[in-house]
């Protein structure tokens, strides 16, 4: 089971927590199974691996693990398993260097089931990286519903980053970490604690028909519910993703567009680009639409109150940024703007800039599109104060009734 066909069951099996059927590494099991049914026992005194020597370029200590030796790995641990005992990922994944939406949803779904996680015992040996270590830790959970308590057993590899902090590193290891981890999973010591929990598990479902049920369906409600969140969760994700898209297209329809002034009268404008389209409207001789696009078949994208529509290119010419927007008058006000007075809602009537001042070289803040209102703050030498987006600002008199 060493190279590749420990890879494959170390990324399919590692992070799934099962023992009879749950909770521990099904990949740790497999290991010491193989190992027992393929090799003699060795003694009593001894430590050795129960496999064959591997190959790796790591030296594999021998050393009995330490039990709830370091204080930081306890610390890590504990606060690792009291996330995972009620579904709080985003803790699992801060405390780890990756946590896949597919094992999001088998906590979340997990936590459901099981809690009270509790009588935790960390079982370290030196990992394969520099200060790192492997380590199983054992603990005792209640599924809901039940009153005695099953043992269970997590295996972790927990690491260093570049600033000393712990992490558990559930990256894809290296060839020489798989079989470091392989040789001292099999050894003789780790092989009894999970031989130990397997036993009391065991006896614990044989001791208790009700918990021996619950815990038999509680694989099947776990991988259930589990599809359930991550089908929702990747539906979220689509929708995210689409009107994220359209926000983009759109931003770019916007950056793309200009200022366009219809030539005709009684032009159609349609709902696409086609003569057999559904016309919304007509249009007046010098109307001023905001163009998205001129395309290669002859018509033209617009916005057309708030919505996109479509229009001949022929009908449409292009409008200066002055002319169009502000006019050419000297001054003074149309005989409809001097009616108005402070506090009055005006209309934009045509497309006009907005500008910080009152003058045709003031800085433009933005185009006021026609049939938008505001409220006008004063009226004077042709231009109208009002508030924009809680700002004052300032468009011509004459592009306003």
């Amino acid at each position: 089971m060493a190279g590749r066909g420990f890879k494959a069951h170390m990324s399919r099996y590692y992070r799934y927590y099962i023992i009879g059927g749950l909770f521990v590494a099904l990949l740790v099991v497999l290991i010491v199974v193989w190992s027992r049914g393929s090799h003699e026992e060795p003694d009593e005194e001894s430590n050795e691996s129960t496999i064959p020597e591997l190959e790796t370029t790591v030296e594999v200590p021998k050393d009995k693990y330490e039990e709830n030796a370091y204080d930081d790995v306890n610390s890590l641990v504990a606060s690792y398993l009291g996330a995972m005992s009620t579904g709080d990922t985003e803790t699992m994944a801060s405390l780890s260097s990756s946590l896949s939406d597919d094992m999001k949803a088998f906590y979340e779904a997990q936590a459901k089931y099981v809690g009270n996680y509790s009588n935790y015992n960390v079982y370290t040996k030196k990992g394969p990286a520099e200060n790192s270590y492997f380590l199983l830790a054992t603990y005792d959970l209640t599924i809901n519903g039940q009153s005695k308590s099953l043992p269970a057993l997590i295996s972790l590899y927990v690491c260093r980053n570049e600033s000393g902090a712990l992490y558990i590193n559930s990256e894809s290891l290296t060839a020489d970490e798989e079989a470091y981890i392989l040789e001292l999973v099999a050894q003789k010591d780790f092989a009894e604690l999970i031989n130990k929990v397997e036993m009391d598990y065991n006896s614990a479902l044989e001791d208790d028909s009700s918990l021996a049920a619950a815990a038999n369906a509680l694989k099947d409600e776990i991988n259930k519910d589990a599809q359930e969140i991550l089908v929702a969760k990747q539906q979220k994700d689509l929708e995210a993703a689409a009107e994220a898209e359209a926000a983009a297209q759109a931003e770019a329809l916007a950056a793309a567009s200009s200022q366009v002034r219809c030539t005709s009268d009684n032009v159609n404008i349609r709902s696409s680009a086609s003569t057999d389209a559904e016309s919304l409207g007509k249009t007046k001789t010098g109307d001023v639409y905001t163009r998205y696009e001129k395309m290669e078949n002859g018509w033209s994208k617009i916005d057309y109150n708030g919505k996109e529509a479509y229009i001949k290119s022929e009908f449409l010419e292009d409008v200066e940024d002055a002319s169009a927007s502000e006019g050419t008058s000297e001054g003074g006000e149309t005989e409809a703007a001097s009616s108005l007075k402070p506090g009055d809602k005006i209309t934009v009537k045509e497309n006009v800039n907005v500008r910080k001042s009152a003058s045709e070289t003031g800085e433009k803040i933005a185009t006021a599109y026609r049939g938008e209102q505001f409220e006008l703050i004063e009226l004077s030498n042709g231009w109208c104060k009002i508030k924009y987006k809680g700002e004052e600002a300032f468009v011509k008199a004459d592009y306003v009734e």
